[in-house]
């Protein structure tokens, strides 16, 4: 019985250890999905900033100005486009910045779910063999294991319980 508790264990670190080297890859592939929609948000962006250098000394919020006192809806329309494209923009290049400064904490916290949402739905295993993808699968090793041997003892002690219950109640 001893022999099959230490396997079990061994399974439960070897389990921990694959998921804690995925950690490292996918927050790689988020912060290349973080860059990749910046990018998309910078060239959507371009022509109306080009246009705010031009006429508005590059201020892009005097352009949207401009186009919501125009007394046409359909101008009106594009103005509140051009907001969103211009916030979407702002918004994502402080993520980025973010990202850059602390990769793994920012994906943990960061309210990004959409962008985590694709990078989860493409995302695949990869063992990337790095000081980091190392220390994750260590670490998520260790807390897996830890968690495991916890739940078997606490079951134990469960079934320890009610066994002594059973038969205090038989006498």
């Amino acid at each position: 019985m001893s022999k099959l508790l230490d396997y079990i264990r061994l399974s439960f670190f070897a389990f921990g250890l694959l998921l804690g080297v995925q950690i490292p890859a996918f927050v790689s592939d988020f912060g290349q999905a973080l860059s990749a929609q910046l990018i998309e948000a910078n060239n959507a962006v371009a022509p109306f900033k080009s246009d705010a250098a031009k006429y508005f000394n590059n201020d892009l919020t005097k352009l949207i100005k401009h186009y919501q006192n125009i007394d046409d809806e359909i101008v009106n329309k594009g103005a509140s486009n051009i907001s969103t494209l211009y916030e979407r923009q702002q918004d994502l290049q402080i993520a980025v910045n973010r990202f850059e400064k602390s990769p793994y904490i920012f994906t943990m916290i960061s309210g990004m779910s959409d962008i985590k949402q694709q990078v989860w739905q493409r995302f695949e295993g990869q063992i990337i063999l790095k000081k980091d993808s190392i220390i994750a699968a260590i670490v998520a090793a260790i807390i897996v294991a830890l968690l495991a041997e916890l739940t078997g003892y606490l079951f134990l002690i469960g079934v320890k319980r009610s066994f002594k219950r059973l038969f205090a109640a038989q006498k």
